[in-house]
């Protein structure tokens, strides 16, 4: 790999490791506010006591369970909904691999506010695959869907290096 394709790499880790910290804050937001309201509406109508044997309760396990385990599937959902590829860029990054490919594309999405374009391709051979492929340095509308190209990318991480038309 190239000290560019590196540096290109070492920005889409950044990209990635804000959009799981704001994930996280995400998480931990719910969790205040799913602690802290029913509280707040509880304590207006009922007593110590009579709040405390609620399921609602600070004291009560099941609720921070139940609170946590919500959060935590959230945290992990909105990651895998935005296609966060944090770990398996750290691997290209650690092994300095790269793959190359001449395919046409399939579709061509713009995703994470214009800040992302993700190509699905169709590989032919012996498995007939379709595979997803990541531009992390904003939109590009100079493809369009059937055109041929070649994609030199992270092997692991199928972070997009270097795109032209073939």
């Amino acid at each position: 790999m190239t000290i560019e394709e590196i540096f290109l790499l070492q920005d889409a880790l950044k990209k990635n490791k804000r959009q799981i910290l704001k994930f996280i804050l995400i998480g931990l937001t719910l969790v205040l506010i799913a602690a802290y309201v029913p509280q707040f509406f509880l304590k207006r109508r009922y007593s110590e006591e009579e709040i405390d044997a609620t399921m609602f309760s600070y004291r009560n396990t099941w609720f921070w369970v139940w609170l946590l385990s919500f959060v935590l599937v959230l945290v992990f959902a909105l990651i895998k909904v935005t296609d966060v590829r944090y770990f398996t860029i750290k691997k290209d990054l650690t092994l300095l691999q790269k793959g190359q490919i001449k395919v046409p594309l399939e579709h061509v999405y713009q995703g994470n506010n214009d800040m992302q374009t993700s190509f699905i391709v169709k590989q032919e051979g012996v498995r007939k695959r379709k595979r997803l492929f990541y531009w992390m340095r904003g939109r590009l509308d100079d493809f369009k869907s059937g055109q041929e190209v070649e994609i030199i990318y992270g092997r692991y991480s199928r972070i997009i290096l270097n795109i032209s038309k073939a």
